[in-house]
């Protein structure tokens, strides 16, 4: 195989893409994990969307190891019930990219598709830091939490957005000109969710800057209480879910 041919690419870093690659890894396949940002975890570390169903982790495999190991850390576990677990962003993070170095998982991140093209093997033209980037693959798989390569290729209109953050000190149930979701007292803050429906699909970028800074300033301004963890891109709510929240 060429340098730019692999035998899988997965689009996406999010937990189900890491199980995914780990999989193709032991079958002895040359894979390739690729994605927007430079760090892995998907959802979970973009968005800060670290609230699960205890259900999800219930895999056998590897979805378990990651939760025995974010554990184990300091802090790896904010909130707990009988139904839900919040885990800290920055512990799955690490978790993450110990189990890409246990399974030599190959990475390219800090790249964005530009065009997926079928064929008896489909090419995927990302751009990046070096420019323009061709690859090809037997197969092509997007996991990304957001489905972003099918969204891409179906053109589609509008979505729903959930923005995470980590606030200082607590925030009253209402906030007013927003739509929370949900409120947890966690040992490093409250960890807030605000929802925001039907943006165009060619405007989530601009309408969650835009909502996040109106966020953080209303926030502060009317309770003294700064933002203490920023997601980098809002929560992209999907028909195609990969997790039980």
């Amino acid at each position: 195989m060429q340098q730019n041919e692999f035998d899988t690419i997965i689009w996406g870093a999010s937990l189900q893409g890491i199980k995914m690659a780990a999989a193709h890894r032991a079958g002895d396949k040359k894979v390739l994990l690729a994605g927007k940002f430079g760090f892995p975890g998907g959802k979970a570390t973009e968005s800060l969307a670290t609230l699960y169903n205890h259900n999800y982790f219930n895999d056998g495999g590897l979805l378990q190891e990651l939760l025995s190991r974010t554990e184990s850390l300091p802090f790896g576990i904010l909130f707990l019930n009988q139904e839900m677990i919040l885990l800290h962003p920055e512990a799955i993070k690490r978790v993450c990219w110990e189990l890409l170095s246990q399974y030599q998982v190959d990475t390219l991140f800090h790249v964005t598709p530009m065009e997926v093209i079928p064929g008896e093997t489909t090419k995927l033209v990302l751009f990046g830091r070096e420019g323009v980037i061709r690859l090809q693959a037997g197969l092509l798989v997007d996991m990304s939490d957001d489905r972003f390569l099918d969204r891409m290729q179906t053109g589609s209109k509008a979505v729903d957005l959930v923005i995470n953050s980590f606030f200082t000190d607590p925030l009253p149930p209402g906030l007013k000109g927003f739509h929370p979701i949900r409120m947890l007292e966690t040992p490093i803050g409250q960890y807030v969710s605000i929802s925001k429906k039907n943006v165009p699909a060619h405007l989530i970028e601009q309408a969650f800057n835009l909502e996040l800074d109106q966020l953080s300033g209303a926030c502060w301004k009317n309770h003294r209480s700064r933002i203490r963890m920023v997601p980098v891109y809002p929560e992209i709510k999907t028909d195609k879910q990969t997790d039980s929240r």
